[in-house]
């Protein structure tokens, strides 16, 4: 029989899409795996566009109906990625013999049995909760896999504009720097989100030949696409992963709230611009530290300790 996991998820224009498009990366993988996985929602109208068909939709209303969902699915094995995750609901859930897994790098106290990091640099669960991190484990579409090695151009005509899907005053501001100091420059830009199925970013990132991005799931990508990169946090918890990005010879990260951002932001994209040489060797070293296989090596563990609980609940 089929193995039945549930992923817990939400996306908005308040809470951002990261965590509905790496749930949906890691859901198609488990479908590809041979599994019947769940979809427990409060955000039905955010959904990745590419879900596969077979992936079950269950609204919530809020996760106080978690656990009547979760025995009316049949189902003891839950995977979620909140904005927010609360402990003792978790606590909770593990009590009452649910599996829980929890995705992201902020579980505020939460102790989950399996915590999945995202991040370029692999690290310890705070939790002490064994642990999936680094960046064979990112949760990418099939899409990024192995990619080919990326072209670039000798001089940089086409930049990718995306901040993600809340919003941001910073975006309105950045297509003004863009405006007056780079006319010449092709700018494509990816608004906050909107109601309907959310559209993947890998054929804009692919097509562009420098991305300017938040710190969220988008650098993930870009990292797997070979895209040199402006990254730009927007929120706090972003700040981490923005460093990590730079640290590790990806791309470039600023930040807005520091003085004198437009000038250092408009100097930074001119000189990477010029310069096909520092953009060919952080594409070189993006694709090879991401190599876009994440989801599918994280379902296929997922699926391991589902069948080894399996049998010694038997």
């Amino acid at each position: 029989m089929s193995v039945r996991l549930a992923l817990r998820a939400d996306g908005s224009d308040t809470i951002g899409l990261g965590h509905v498009m790496r749930c949906g990366a890691l859901a198609n993988a488990l479908v590809a795996a041979g599994a019947t996985p769940v979809w427990l929602t409060t955000t039905p109208h955010h959904l990745p566009a590419d879900l596969a068909p077979t992936i079950k939709i269950v609204t919530l209303d809020s996760d106080d109906d978690l656990v009547d969902q979760l025995e009316s699915e049949q189902v003891h094995h839950l995977v979620a990625d909140w904005k927010r995750t609360d402990a003792e609901r978790v606590a909770l859930l593990r009590r009452q013999g649910f599996h829980v897994t929890l995705i992201g790098n902020f579980l505020h106290g939460a102790i989950p049995d399996l915590h999945i990091r995202q991040g370029f640099l692999p690290g310890l669960s705070p939790s002490g909760s064994p642990a999936l991190s680094g960046p064979k484990y990112l949760l990418l579409s099939d899409r990024y896999d192995n990619l080919p090695a990326r072209k670039v151009r000798a001089k940089a005509g086409h930049v990718l504009l995306s901040l993600g899907g809340t919003h941001t005053p910073l975006l309105a501001r950045i297509r003004a720097i863009l405006a007056r100091a780079f006319p010449a420059i092709d700018c494509e830009w990816r608004g906050p989100a909107t109601d309907g199925p959310v559209p993947p970013l890998g054929q804009a990132l692919q097509s562009a030949d420098i991305g300017i991005l938040a710190g969220g799931t988008s650098l993930h990508e870009a990292a797997a696409t070979g895209l040199p990169t402006l990254c730009v946090p927007i929120v706090a918890n972003q700040l981490d992963r923005a460093e990590q990005f730079e640290s590790v010879g990806l791309g470039l990260s600023l930040n807005p709230e520091d003085p004198g951002f437009d000038r250092h932001f408009e100097a930074e994209l001119s000189g990477l611009i010029a310069d096909a040489g520092r953009r060919e060797a952080m594409a070189r070293t993006g694709q090879a530290l991401v190599d876009g296989g994440g989801a599918g090596r994280v379902a296929r563990h997922l699926l391991g300790l589902a069948a080894t609980r399996s049998v010694e609940s038997q």
